[in-house]
């Protein structure tokens, strides 16, 4: 049995102490009423418990830790640390982290008309014609009238095959960025850092908030648009748009935060980094989504990074 949580540590940390000692020991009932002392301490308390349930399961739903589990999380080395300052950025940022599991109960299922799980790919053919391919965890509303063909991206990314129609502009909003096209085929990425939009084939205009024009996009082009207002264009392979259609990515430096949310579609559970050089650090490559948790692995590896998986449901990206 561990010490229990110590005064100076945050109320989530507690909340995370509390949470793996009555997973090691359920039937304790001397920790279980000193527990329940510490829940009636304040509504704070409560609430902190309330929030690490929602991130690691809640214990009524999750099988124990294994030992060698147990022990790889309390060993007396940087991941004890790790280990609780990673819950708690779970925990903090959980609004963020577990949006796709909490927003499309409430929020996303009653707005989208299209929606797909962790892993899951599905294909759409829309009333004109025009083709909608949804990656896993992300979700479109349609709007059709007589005069414009509307689709918003809520989440996610999506890859669009357009037919043509100059009397019936096709347009696709992802946050403040509108794409117009007639005819065309092209990518439309929304991660928490941005909107990213590329081209296969045709010709695409991209406006922010309705008028400010931002580019035309041509085959092989793309355009970064970050959430701070900043833009910024470049080249790809069109043949490299919208590859993860065959369970692959193709990244040119891309920073590796926007890289594992790419990569958490196709994982269950929160991914959370401890380490922000980790995440705000670049790459370039392949990435093979057919082994999610690999890919993983050897992307943080070039990085100089672990991945820890806690639980089936939180995976914790540090340094060395």
């Amino acid at each position: 049995m561990n010490p229990p949580p110590g005064r100076e540590e945050s109320l989530q940390g507690q909340a995370i102490e509390w949470l793996m000692r009555m997973e090691e020991a359920p039937d304790d009932q001397a920790a279980r009423a000193e527990f329940e002392r510490w829940l009636s301490r304040s509504d704070s308390h409560r609430r902190a418990y309330e929030a690490v349930e929602l991130v690691w399961g809640s214990s009524s739903q999750l099988a124990p830790l294994p030992r060698e589990r147990r022990e790889a999380v309390r060993a007396a080395s940087p991941w004890r640390r790790l280990c609780h300052r990673g819950a708690v950025l779970a925990v903090t940022g959980a609004a963020a982290c577990l949006a796709f599991f909490t927003v499309p109960t409430l929020q996303l299922r009653l707005s989208a008309d299209h929606i797909t799980g962790t892993a899951e790919l599905r294909d759409y053919v829309l009333e004109d014609g025009s083709r909608i391919a949804l990656d896993a965890a992300s979700a479109v509303a349609v709007d059709y009238t007589a005069s414009r063909r509307s689709v918003r991206l809520l989440a996610g990314q999506a890859y669009f095959e357009v037919t043509p129609s100059r009397e019936r502009p096709f347009v696709v909003a992802a946050g403040p960025i509108d794409v117009l096209v007639t005819g065309t085929a092209f990518n439309v990425t929304t991660t928490r850092t941005g909107v990213d939009v590329a081209v296969r084939s045709g010709t695409v205009n991209v406006t922010r908030n309705g008028n400010e024009r931002l580019a035309a996009l041509t085959a092989g082009q793309r355009l970064r648009v970050a959430d701070g207002g900043g833009s910024s264009e470049g080249v790809i392979d069109p043949q490299d748009i919208g590859a993860w259609r065959d369970r692959r990515i193709v990244v040119y430096d891309t920073s590796i935060r926007d890289i594992v949310e790419q990569v958490g579609r196709y994982m269950p559970g929160v991914i959370v980094f401890g380490d922000s050089r980790i995440a705000d650090s670049r790459a370039s490559g392949i990435i093979d989504l057919r082994h999610p948790a690999d890919a993983l692995r050897a992307l943080v590896d070039l990085q100089q990074g672990r991945v820890m998986q806690v639980t089936p449901f939180l995976t914790v990206i540090s340094s060395r």
